[in-house]
Formats: structure tokens, C-alpha cells, sequence
């Protein structure tokens, strides 16, 4: 007979940093666009 185990009962552990970088750069690029849209501001001010 097969013997069944319950769902979940192995536990994977996740250690996956592929999908850092992306999203590091995409938190980069988007304070680099908001200083540079603040430097803007300020600019046309003076």
C-alpha cells in the first residue's frame, strides 16, 4: 500500500537571491528620478 504524507509536511527552505538585483535597481532608479525630479523643482524656482 502507498503510504501518503500530509501536504506540507516538507518544507523547502527558499534561498534564492535571483531576483535581488532587479529589484535593487529598480529602488535605485526610482530615487534617482525622484531627486532628479526634485532638482528640477527647485531649479526652475530660483
Amino acid at each position: 500500500m502507498a503510504k501518503f504524507k500530509p501536504a506540507g509536511s516538507k518544507k523547502r527552505k527558499v534561498n534564492s537571491k535571483r531576483g535581488l538585483l532587479p529589484c535593487g535597481l529598480l529602488v535605485l532608479f526610482g530615487f534617482a528620478l525622484i531627486f532628479w525630479l526634485f532638482y528640477l523643482v527647485l531649479r526652475s524656482g530660483s
